[in-house]
């Protein structure tokens, strides 16, 4: 709620500053959209937390401006209890000399995000992501390159669920994953029932 009260301030604060600029009444400017005057002054004001997207959007077209939107990757999303699933069928394969523990951030200071899981054994130590479903493989791909980026990460574990849709979305971007990830499950499976972590980036479908 504190981001979103935050955005709502910016909003008006942009939005009263443009309507003054181009010399506007809030008059002139209920006139034009069909918002009332008193709904108008709320929102600049910033006390009106449910005004509609769309109010916004036709308010600032008046004004001269292009309301836009884009989320950005912040923190971890809520788990699911199929990722939950998934994580504890990949734990249990697991020996007892490897270690996983989940929801690890990353190193960077104030950085909301983390790591769904992380695997060690003494010090060495591999990052896992782990996926339920998925949609959009390269978005997924630019999402997790960029967090190795940022926290210096050279090899990852993508876990995926065992699906039909995930493994026709696997069997698409054969090319994309071989590149990025070139080691199988039963390749990775078998270092890590050897009790070692695997050397380089790979897929894990169960």
């Amino acid at each position: 709620m504190h981001q979103a009260e935050t955005v709502l301030r910016k909003l008006a604060y942009e939005m009263r500053t443009a309507r003054m600029a181009a010399g506007l009444s809030i008059r002139d400017v209920a006139r034009a959209t069909g918002v009332s005057r008193a709904q108008l002054g709320r929102v600049e004001r910033a006390q009106a937390p449910g005004v509609p997207l769309r109010t916004l959007t036709v308010v600032f077209a008046v004004l001269g401006m292009r309301l836009s939107a884009r989320p950005y990757p912040e923190g971890t999303p809520l788990r699911d209890a199929a990722q939950v699933r998934l994580l504890t069928r990949f734990q249990v394969r697991l020996p007892g000399m490897v270690r996983l523990r989940t929801e690890v951030p990353l190193r960077l200071d104030r950085d909301l995000r983390a790591w769904d899981g992380e695997l060690s054994v003494g010090a060495d130590t591999c990052k896992l992501e782990a996926e339920t479903a998925l949609y959009d493989l390269q978005a997924t791909d630019r999402r997790i390159a960029l967090k190795m980026a940022d926290d210096g990460v050279e090899r990852l574990i993508l876990l995926v669920a065992d699906t039909r849709r995930n493994r026709r979305v696997l069997r698409e971007f054969r090319g994309l994953l071989a590149a990025r990830y070139p080691l199988t499950t039963r390749e990775i499976l078998g270092e890590l029932r050897a009790g070692r972590l695997p050397l380089r980036s790979g897929v894990v479908v169960l």
